[in-house]
This record gives C-alpha cells, structure tokens and sequence, in this order.
C-alpha cells in the first residue's frame, strides 16, 4: 500500500484550517456611563451576562489581604428582600445560575439564564451587584469556610507550589506574592463594616 503519511493525507498537505467565525461586539453605552458590550448568538435561546469591575485583590489593604476576594463571595449571600436561601431559591426557580468571584485585578459576577427569564434574572443580578446585605450569619460561614480552606491548603502540594511560586517570584511585599484569598490571620478580622467600605469604594 501507499504510504499515507504521519497525518493520513498521503504526500499532500493538510487542509488549511478553516475561517474562525467570530460574532461582531457591538459597544453601547448607558446613560449612567456603563460600558456595555453585546455579543449576539441566535443558536441557543440563552443569556449570559457578565458584569466586569475593574478592580481585584490588589486592592486590598495591607493588613487586610483577601478583602476582594470576600467581598464578592458574600455578594449571593443575601442581597435585596432575600437571604442566602431565598436568593438561591429565586436564581433556581428561573432556571439560572449567578456565581460571582474575584481575581487579582478584577471581579466578576456571572449570570446565565433562558432568554424568557433575562428580565427577571437581571433583577436579581442587580441585587447582588448593587444591594448587598452582608449579613453577620453568613459572614461568619463563610470566613470559618475559608479559614478552613486556607488549612486544606497546607496539605495540597498543589496548593504549596502555586503559593510558594507566586512568594519566589515577586516577594512577600507585594500583593501577587500572597493568593487572593489571604491569609488564616487576615481572614480572622473581617467584619461587616469593612465590606460595606469595599464595596462603595470600588463597585
């Protein structure tokens, strides 16, 4: 038989890739200065929308490092009229998902829901970006959370190399040297007051 070659096409060459095909951005502006930026897929009768703040855990106050990363973690812990659980509910009851989180130079809140929900889900979403209740209950859940995962940490090599890298790399005094969570003792003084002064000072 002929040799076919390494990639099954004979002598010939492999076919050129074809074309990505990349939706156009349309970019609009609300008249209170929100940049908006609209992707249109017509293929699945879903929405997905991301609200981008431009500011993360380098953010934080020395003393104070994981303050980011706290603030949008409790963002979906109670926000508007609901709880935690009343939120959670509300976000099911539409078929959605809304998570939120936060890296070094930003925070995210994501939401994804059917196109028929969009109106509804997007209430909800501006809770949660907007009217944040940080309730002490789960302020204290989730710092005993974190404490704990800070502790699984020391126990994952993973983890170690990840952390002990970032130290090597940039030194123990500047942001990206400690991970954006923290640390067991920066995690230990969070309180309400804090979020609240987070929150308006970079949302």
């Amino acid at each position: 038989g002929r040799d076919r070659g390494t990639h099954g096409r004979g002598a010939g060459s492999p076919a050129p890739p074809p074309p990505p095909k990349i939706a156009p951005i349309e970019r609009r502006t609300l008249t209170n200065g929100l940049r908006v930026w609209i992707v249109q897929m017509h293929e699945v009768p879903v929405v997905d929308v991301s609200v981008v703040v431009t500011s993360g855990a380098t953010a934080d106050p020395v003393v104070k490092y994981g303050l980011a990363s706290f603030t949008a973690a409790m963002l979906d812990e109670g926000a508007g009229k609901y709880n935690a659980l009343e939120l959670a509910d509300a976000v099911e009851f539409l078929a959605a998902s809304l998570t939120t989180a936060s890296s070094f130079d930003s925070s995210v809140m994501n939401l994804h829901t059917p196109a028929s929900k969009l109106d509804q889900a997007l209430s909800l979403l501006a809770d949660v970006v907007l009217r944040p209740t940080f309730p002490l209950n789960e302020i204290d859940r989730i710092r005993k959370e974190r404490l704990a995962a800070l502790l699984q940490a020391r126990d994952n090599p993973a983890s170690i190399a990840a952390a002990g890298f970032a130290r090597l790399v940039y030194g123990a005094g500047h942001r990206y040297g400690t991970p954006t969570m923290g640390t067991e003792s920066s995690n230990g003084r969070v309180v309400a007051d804090q979020k609240r002064g987070f929150l308006p000072a970079y949302y």
